[in-house]
C-alpha cells in the first residue's frame, strides 16, 4: 500500500477558492494521472500552527493547514 498526502494552507489559497475545491482539484489531478490505482481509504486532518487555545487562531501569525491522505494500491505510470 502507498500513500499520497495533499495539503492546503488556508492563507495561501487564491481569493474566492474554497479548501474543498482546492483539495478536489489536487485529488482529481492525482487520480487522472494514475488510472490503474485503487483507493483503499482516506484520512483528513487539520493543524493550527502555532497551536493556540480552543484550536482557533487568534493572531495573524497563525496558519491553518489541512492535510488529506489517500492510501492506495496499484501501479503508477
Amino acid at each position: 500500500m502507498k500513500a499520497k498526502v495533499f495539503e492546503v494552507i488556508l492563507h495561501k489559497l487564491p481569493s474566492g477558492k474554497s479548501p474543498a475545491s482546492e483539495l478536489e482539484d489536487q485529488l482529481n489531478t492525482f487520480l487522472a494521472e494514475r488510472p490503474g490505482i485503487k483507493v483503499e481509504t482516506t484520512h483528513m486532518n487539520t493543524v493550527v500552527a502555532p497551536a493556540e487555545p480552543n484550536a482557533m487562531p487568534s493572531s495573524e501569525e497563525s496558519s491553518i493547514v489541512i492535510f488529506f491522505t489517500v492510501f492506495y494500491e496499484g501501479s503508477e505510470p
